[in-house]
């Protein structure tokens, strides 16, 4: 059976490696990844709705569901409320861009066999759009850290899935910043596919030497802030 590359795996190895060194992937969730489940929640939620529905429902109505209650991992009350406000911002702008469409794909792992690794790669899709000419897809991504790395790192794991599975890269790749409201778009600029690979399999074989000199340990509660799927 061929092993394989799971996509957030790679990014708790960035989380907690580049951007946060000092974290301990074996203790509770951050607020980052709290704040990302939830939001990942409301947007399954909303776009379930029928249209008709949608127009009466708030988006901020479903994050409030799942929103955390605690302060606890954030830095203040006043921080809590602040990033509290700007996600509402964002997916309320989101959900009026978006209000009589569904996404062909949402919330779904998909995995591919990737014959340059002899290896299978476990990619969630947050949102997966048919354009609206009616040609070809849009790959859409919401993060809450605004950090080159993982903005890269989904961008290669996502061209050599689509490339592996369909034999071409994405038509278009969009990064959502949920704290504001900016976001990455990538069309013509896909990286070569070689570029990726070498990308993926790189950091794919970092974290195994991590796991293997137990500098980390995958937990059950990072797939499910990645992936927002209780």
């Amino acid at each position: 059976m061929a092993r394989t590359i799971v996509d957030y795996e790679l990014e708790a190895w960035i989380r907690s490696s580049i951007l946060s060194p000092a974290l301990n992937l074996n203790s509770k969730m951050t607020w980052q990844e709290r704040v990302q489940y939830s939001v990942g929640h409301a947007i399954n939620d909303f776009f379930s709705l029928d249209p008709y529905v949608r127009m009466h429902t708030p988006i901020q109505v479903m994050l409030n569901r799942r929103w955390p209650r605690s302060k606890e991992s954030f830095r203040s009350s006043l921080h809590y409320w602040e990033i509290y406000n700007r996600v509402v911002s964002t997916l309320t702008h989101l959900a009026s861009a978006y209000l009589n469409e569904s996404p062909m794909i949402m919330y779904e792992q998909l995995e591919t066999n990737v014959r340059e690794f002899d290896l299978d790669l476990s990619v969630i899709f947050h949102t997966v759009w048919q354009q609206t000419q009616g040609h070809g897809f849009k790959i859409q991504k919401f993060l809450v850290e605004d950090h080159p790395e993982l903005v890269r790192a989904f961008l290669h794991l996502a061209n050599v899935f689509w490339n592996s599975a369909y034999g071409c890269p994405p038509d278009e790749v969009e990064i959502v910043l949920l704290l504001s409201g900016d976001r990455y778009t990538y069309t013509k600029e896909m990286p070569d596919l070689q570029q990726s690979l070498d990308y993926v399999y790189l950091l794919y074989e970092t974290v195994e030497l991590d796991k293997m000199s137990g500098h980390l340990e995958t937990k059950e509660e990072h797939r499910d802030s990645a992936c927002f799927v209780q």
